[in-house]
């Protein structure tokens, strides 16, 4: 008969890991995460599983899993290939609750390897016990301290649950974060996603109360799973902010997909807009996922889900291109009221441009504190739904004069009020973003994100306007 399975929260909770296959070699997969769980804080007992080591890292090692004297809540499987039936053997000998295979060799090679792994998978279902992986890069769980991952490099601490099919790309998301100062609850790297798969983990991270958006790398899964999931979330209370990335734009996407993980991935192009209004936003850049969530994280969603922005520059290119990257990005930039402009006005050269875009023609060059009070009256404006700032925001102290840092950071605390106060997402868009200023610092602080790319800004706006668009339709059905 077969047991029911734990959940997803008694595995990434642990009081007790074990690592088989843990390494004294300082280049082995082994060998790092042990490094990380034993230095990250875990509070738990952490076993070391080697036949062929006595000691790893000052550690005493078992040659087996059946010699550790104590429970074991949740064993990761690192060992070469041919080990791993064994090595899940000795799992549900012990009563292990949850199991993270790392090694490659499964269904990603064929039907033989997919075969193996269903039985893997059966096997540990008939004793309750959950498989995370095969053919990933572990896991990570700030709440719990678990730094179960390959990765040498610091994890930065924020609110982002992160799920991902591909390791590389989990990788790659932990760069940005380092870069923009915004970290992750979560790190969930489901490889093949043979048993744990991203609609559990979506459940589970809803459930966190220190995950304000989910963000994931999948190749594939079912749209109606997704709408789903997200309704659930909303009906109990619990809905957060889901933006992913989606393989499987094209034939050789849904092909390499296969090679991948062994996903039966179907192509999705990059116009497909099926997921609008459920609450997921779908992204089809690899560089968007992390400033994207990174916006939802941190910004409200513009009010009723409108798409009405207010474009704020600097300078004629800058509008110029953002006004084409917002409307490419589904949004509108309306004209503004005779009375909205008349306000603008007030506060710019007679050169300035008050339509909207707005183009405020050297008024930040006098002042760069200007921009904050520009984006004051756009907000008020009950037309306008959220105002992206374009141009050369923060910089003014270094294209100028020193003397203009002060209003500039000024202007950044001002920004990050205009947002808790009237709660309409305010979005800034710098060819500074890479640079280190205290400008750009206060704004990470007041959680006013910030990009290099004015199309990425631009889809961070409409993702803003996807998640309100989800949530007024949810009220409007209540």
């Amino acid at each position: 008969m077969n047991k029911e399975l734990y959940n997803l929260k008694e595995i990434l909770h642990p009081r007790s890991v074990a690592i088989l296959g843990a390494s004294r070699a300082p280049q082995k997969w082994g060998h790092v995460a042990a490094k990380q769980l034993i230095q990250g804080g875990f509070q738990g007992d952490i076993y070391l599983i080697n036949p062929t080591s006595k000691e790893i890292l000052g550690r005493p090692v078992y040659p087996s899993l059946l010699d550790v004297p104590g429970p074991v809540d949740l064993a990761v499987i690192a060992t070469a290939f041919p080990h791993v039936p064994q090595a899940v053997d000795d799992c549900i000998a012990h009563g292990v609750k949850g199991i993270v295979i790392i090694t490659a060799g499964f269904s990603e090679t064929g039907p033989e390897g997919r075969e193996l792994e269903q039985k893997l998978v059966a096997r540990c279902r008939e004793h309750g016990i959950r498989i995370i992986g095969s053919n990933c890069m572990g896991l990570y769980v700030h709440q719990s301290k678990v730094n179960a991952l390959g990765m040498v490099f610091p994890l930065p601490e924020g609110p982002i649950g992160l799920v991902s099919q591909s390791g590389n790309l989990g990788m790659y998301f932990y760069a940005q974060a380092h870069l923009d100062g915004l970290g992750f609850t979560t790190f969930l790297s489901l490889g093949n996603a043979v048993d744990v798969n991203f609609p559990e983990c979506m459940q589970y991270l809803a459930d966190d109360p220190n995950t304000t958006v989910i963000a994931g790398y999948v190749e594939a899964i079912e749209e109606e799973t997704l709408r789903q999931v997200t309704k659930e979330m909303y009906d109990r209370g619990h809905y957060k902010p889901v933006v992913i990335l989606l393989s499987g734009a094209t034939e050789v996407g849904v092909r390499a997909a296969l090679a991948h993980t062994g996903s039966h991935a179907t192509v999705r192009p990059d116009h497909d807009t099926s997921l609008l209004g459920s609450g997921v936003v779908r992204v089809i850049r690899s560089d968007e996922l992390f400033p994207v969530a990174q916006a939802l994280a941190t910004q409200p969603p513009t009010p009723h889900g409108g798409r009405r922005i207010a474009i704020i520059g600097d300078g004629g290119g800058s509008s110029v291109a953002t006004g084409d990257a917002v409307i490419r990005a589904g949004l509108e930039v309306p004209i503004l009221s005779e009375e909205t402009q008349q306000k603008l006005r007030a506060l710019m050269p007679a050169r300035a441009t008050s339509t909207n875009p707005v183009d405020v023609a050297g008024a930040a060059d006098e002042d760069p504190l200007s921009f904050a009070h520009l984006a004051e009256v756009c907000v008020k404006d009950p037309d306008i739904d959220g105002v992206i700032i374009t141009g050369l925001f923060g910089g003014y102290r270094w294209l100028l004069s020193e003397e203009f840092g002060p209003r500039e950071e000024a202007a950044a605390r001002a920004i990050g009020e205009l947002v808790r106060q009237y709660q309409k997402p305010i979005l800034i868009q710098t060819i500074y973003a890479r640079h280190d200023i205290p400008a750009l610092r206060i704004l990470r602080e007041e959680r006013v994100p910030y990009y290099e790319s004015v199309e990425i800004t631009c889809r961070a706006m409409a993702a803003l306007s996807e998640v309100g668009q989800f949530l007024e339709k949810q009220q409007q059905e209540a």
